[in-house]
């Protein structure tokens, strides 16, 4: 197989993984604007925070986080560790000087 053929599966690939994740990540992010009142756009940033400094997947996290408002699952202690942290960060810059709240 061509490398250019090899390429264009694994993007394919990724792309397939991606629109499989993507409702799920979106419920999280739903959750954490109605649990935290914070706008679409830092909610991602909260996500991705979490999943970057607890080295787990984006979609791991947004299950994670969905299970958790959903029903009794509660979050892992290292996530929820996390995410506080994530969340009293976007809280912080919030209000500082020039910032939009």
């Amino acid at each position: 197989m061509s490398e250019r053929m090899e390429r264009l599966e694994r993007e394919n690939e990724q792309l397939r993984h991606a629109i499989e994740s993507r409702p799920v990540i979106d419920l999280a992010r739903r959750a954490l604007m109605a649990t935290f009142g914070c706008p679409a756009p830092e909610a991602w940033e909260i996500l991705v925070e979490v999943s970057q400094n607890s080295n787990v997947k984006l979609r791991v996290v947004a299950d994670v986080v969905t299970a958790a408002v959903a029903g009794p699952h509660p979050m892992p202690p290292d996530l929820q560790n996390h995410l506080q942290t994530a969340v009293e960060g976007w809280r912080l810059r919030e209000h500082e000087p020039g910032a939009g709240g």
